[in-house]
């Protein structure tokens, strides 16, 4: 019984010693069932083939040693016979990279898996942007909303949304009650009837009774008319703010426009440069920037460009404006793809 379990384990320990000397590129081709079922006890128990097998040649380059790479292995050298510590670590090199070789070629299936699967990420780190809204450069205004002395509690989204239309609104010519109904109409679509009448009680300040600013919470709390006279409200302000009707001669209109990187302030002034010999007028805008960004004037076949790349200030100019046109004003950030801010310029002629 001795002998035959020592047989045994020779014939293990050669076969063994065999599957990690040989080349992985011909483990790769063995399939899956080869791989993990042993070997025939015929081929364990041969013994005279199997010692003819020359399993100490350590000295021979072993493939991935020769591999070229920053975690490539030098060629080892020739061992000296004795030296056991020095047979022990290349054995365990040895190992590791048959392991390494074989698990690459055939990857361990989870219990569930019948074959190699290929798997969505849980949590996709390329998605995650998507998840979180974007900061939006222009919201932070909403601080500066306020209905006389008491502010506008409108919530962010709402202020976002009424933006982009208005800052369309500020360059037509429609009268300021069909502006306010045509700002808010998408926030409360099939309603303009309701819309119109708060519009005309919004511009003649006419809402006691209807809503009281000290004592109100927020804006989700507000039923629905409350909602329309808010947003009624909040777009007025920001027509209001994106407006700058600019008397001839007279001192600079100024705006103030909270940003996601700080204040910007605008001036705008229309002049008739008196003092020249032949006087033209001017249409001129400065503007402080909290970081870097570009200014744009323009109107019919006329434009003024001005970029600086960091936080500083920026003037353009426009000569020979028509009186009473509306010109369009374009601030951007740099490194933003953000929608520009636009601001309409109006110069005006007193009386």
């Amino acid at each position: 019984m001795n002998n035959e379990t020592n047989r045994d384990a020779e014939a293990f320990e050669r076969h063994f010693l065999n599957w990690i000397l040989q080349a992985p590129e011909n483990a790769l081709s063995r399939n899956e069932e080869n791989l993990t079922q042993p070997p025939p006890s015929a081929e364990w128990g041969d013994t005279e083939d199997d010692a003819g097998v020359e399993y100490w040649e350590w000295d021979e380059p072993y493939p991935i040693d020769t591999e070229v790479g920053p975690h490539s292995n030098a060629v080892t050298q020739p061992m000296t016979l004795g030296e056991i510590p020095t047979v022990q670590d290349r054995f365990q090199t040895l190992l590791k990279q048959r392991l390494k070789a074989e698990i690459e070629s055939n990857p361990p299936l989870f219990p569930w898996e019948t074959q190699i699967q290929s798997y969505d990420h849980d949590y996709p780190d390329d998605a995650a942007p998507q998840w979180v809204p974007p900061l939006h450069l222009w919201t932070p205004q909403l601080q500066n909303l306020r209905w006389g002395r008491l502010p506008i509690p409108i919530a962010q989204g709402v202020f976002a949304q009424l933006l982009e239309p208005c800052q369309e609104l500020v360059m037509s010519s429609l009268r300021e009650g069909s502006k306010l109904v045509r700002a808010v109409d998408s926030l409360f679509p099939g309603q303009s009837q309701e819309l119109n009448e708060l519009a005309g009680l919004v511009l003649r300040g006419a809402l006691r009774g209807l809503l009281d600013l000290e004592d109100f919470p927020n804006y989700e709390a507000a039923t629905t008319d409350q909602k329309m006279v808010l947003s009624l409200m909040a777009a007025r302000e920001i027509i209001d703010s994106l407006t700058l009707n600019c008397p001839i001669n007279q001192p600079p209109v100024s705006r103030e426009w909270l940003t996601g990187l700080g204040s910007l302030t605008l001036k705008a002034q229309y002049l008739s440069n008196g003092d020249r010999e032949q006087p033209i007028p001017s249409l001129r805008v400065e503007c402080q920037f909290p970081g870097g960004g570009s200014l744009e004037l323009k109107g019919g076949d006329a434009e003024a460009t001005a970029q600086r790349p960091n936080s500083g200030h920026l003037s353009v100019e426009l000569f020979d404006p028509q009186p009473h046109k509306t010109y369009a004003l374009e601030v951007r950030f740099q490194n933003f793809d953000t929608r520009p801010l636009m601001f309409a310029i109006r110069p005006t002629i007193a009386g």
